[in-house]
């Protein structure tokens, strides 16, 4: 699909059987590969060996090849939707997630607190820092009086 067909015809899909594939997917939150390891397993009977995955992964992810299996797979899932029979909270569909560890969550409170003491901290050394390796006779560095500077300046 080159540039002047998508201007002409935006809703064309160049790929429309990826799109139903797509669209199950989406429709039980998972991931498009996730979808397909799905089908596989409903219409085989079986997990995908790892040749089968990297055959399938490149013809689906990169050639935008849909596996008959896929597409048909997807269409129930679509019918099911369709007749609100679909529980896309099935376990059974997130067979292949990702086991995620329950991440622990920082009070927002103790990290405003914790940025605070880092900032006071930071700007206290930096001062701190400053104060000890510069000899000036006013409170602040530069440590340049007015008969140190030399040139047309001090004129």
């Amino acid at each position: 699909m080159n540039l002047f067909d998508t201007l002409l015809n935006p809703d064309r899909d160049e790929f429309p059987n990826r799109t139903v594939v797509s669209n199950a997917a989406n429709l039980l939150d998972v991931g498009e590969f996730q979808f397909l390891q799905l089908a596989f397993v409903h219409w085989h009977g079986r997990d995908m060996r790892q040749d089968e995955i990297d055959a399938i992964f490149n013809s689906f992810m990169v050639h935008s090849e849909v596996p008959g299996w896929a597409l048909l797979y997807a269409r129930d899932i679509c019918q099911l939707d369709r007749v609100g029979e679909l529980d896309s909270a099935d376990p059974a569909y997130h067979r292949f997630d990702v086991a995620g560890t329950a991440k622990a969550r920082v009070n927002p409170r103790a990290g405003f607190i914790a940025a605070m003491v880092f900032l006071v901290g930071t700007l206290g050394g930096a001062l701190a820092i400053a104060a000890q390796t510069a000899e000036c006779a006013g409170e602040f560095p530069p440590c340049l009086s007015s008969s140190e500077i030399t040139g047309p300046i001090a004129k």
